[in-house]
């Protein structure tokens, strides 16, 4: 979530010029007429927004938005999703209200890493991809430490490697291990269109997507997801911090030892995972509401028995490590697929300029600003 006290823009995106200026009349047909709700300008009628930028009669931002967010000028963005983005953030803080939304930061937070993947997305112009044409984009990373915007680590190239990965997250979750997704959600915008509000506005007539809608679906779909995990998962987020994603890549880049944080996840309580196994439950298959049960269940399981004797002397621990070890060198040999070199550099290069160039941008942006308000107060 991105956030600032207040937002900046509302005030410069309402200042009314015509009433600092004395037009002469051959700049008349060209004032700006003003009222409390929207601005004609050239006969394009304009209405404030609760986040600070205009919008056209279609509820289409004015392309000052995406100026500043430094995204295509071509992209078309739609107040409803724009509104239906922030009602995913409100619910992520309480204390949180329109007007304190940096939403050109958050739009250039998300298209830096979309762009930096999909170099469709660095082209402007607003073009229709086809279904086949999204199914072909890259379709999410994963980072160094877990947060978007730090260093990417790991890319998905395709929705098979993705889904394969999603899957594989659930089980290392109950080994207190994650691997946090950035998710394109790029399959959520080509199925089950016609049920689909969000995609519907960018939308062709031969059911192709916007490249703005695409962008767009991807910020909403990933906070949503963000609400919806946090709600319905079967461990307490607290316990699955940013360490446990850390752990993850520390044991995929061979730094500790996964037989020996096996060990040490069994030294002094029985793990999940291994309560899991001792009680024949594949958690490759169980369901998220049966998983959620066990897991209380694990909590409230009282341990009668030396972990350290039964790791030392029982056969099912021996078979259980066995198991957990092909298990896992089954996903470093996919990992190593999805880490290559030249294509990590070059993305990461591409992600950390586009954010570079933004936030330097602003910064001389806002300058300009405050010399604009002050010359505008002492014209007053």
């Amino acid at each position: 979530m991105i956030l600032e006290a207040k937002n900046s823009y509302t005030n410069l995106n309402s200042i009314n010029f015509a009433q600092n200026y004395n037009f002469s009349s051959q700049n008349k047909q060209n004032q700006v007429e003003q009222t409390s709700d929207f601005i004609i300008h050239n006969y394009k009628i304009t209405y404030a927004s609760e986040f600070g930028f205009r919008t056209d009669e279609n509820g289409i931002f004015d392309k000052d938005l995406n100026k500043i967010s430094q995204i295509p000028q071509s992209y078309d963005l739609d107040i409803k999703s724009v509104r239906l983005i922030s009602k995913e953030l409100l619910k992520q803080d309480e204390m949180l209200n329109y007007n304190k939304i940096d939403l050109p930061q958050i739009l250039n937070h998300y298209y830096s890493s979309l762009k930096a993947l999909n170099s469709e997305f660095e082209q402007n112009g607003e073009q229709y991809l086809t279904r086949e044409q999204i199914s072909s984009l890259v379709q999410g990373f994963s980072t160094q430490d877990g947060m978007q915007n730090s260093e990417i680590k790991r890319i998905y190239n395709d929705l098979n490697e993705l889904k394969t990965a999603l899957k594989q997250t659930r089980n290392l979750n109950v080994l207190n291990l994650d691997n946090k997704i950035i998710n394109f959600n790029f399959d959520s915008a080509i199925n089950n269109t016609a049920d689909n509000n969000f995609i519907k506005p960018y939308l062709s007539k031969n059911s192709s997507v916007a490249k703005s809608g695409l962008f767009l679906n991807f910020i909403y779909q990933d906070l949503k997801s963000q609400n919806e995990n946090k709600a319905n998962f079967f461990m307490n987020p607290v316990e699955l911090s940013l360490n446990a994603h850390k752990d993850f890549y520390n044991l995929l880049d061979n730094k500790n030892s996964f037989e020996e944080f096996i060990k040490e996840q069994n030294k002094e309580k029985m793990s999940f995972d291994l309560y899991l196994y001792v009680n024949g439950v594949d958690k490759n298959s169980v369901a998220d509401d049966k998983l959620a049960l066990l897991f209380q269940q694990y909590v409230n399981y009282q341990h009668n028995i030396n972990l350290q004797d039964f790791a030392n002397s029982s056969s099912i621990f021996g078979l259980y490590m066995q198991e957990s070890l092909e298990n896992f060198s089954q996903i470093k040999q996919e990992y190593s697929t999805q880490n290559d070199e030249e294509k990590l550099i070059k993305a990461n290069e591409n992600k950390s300029q586009a954010m570079d160039y933004f936030l330097n941008h602003r910064k001389k942006q806002a300058g300009l600003n405050k010399i604009l308000n002050s010359y505008l107060q002492a014209m007053a």
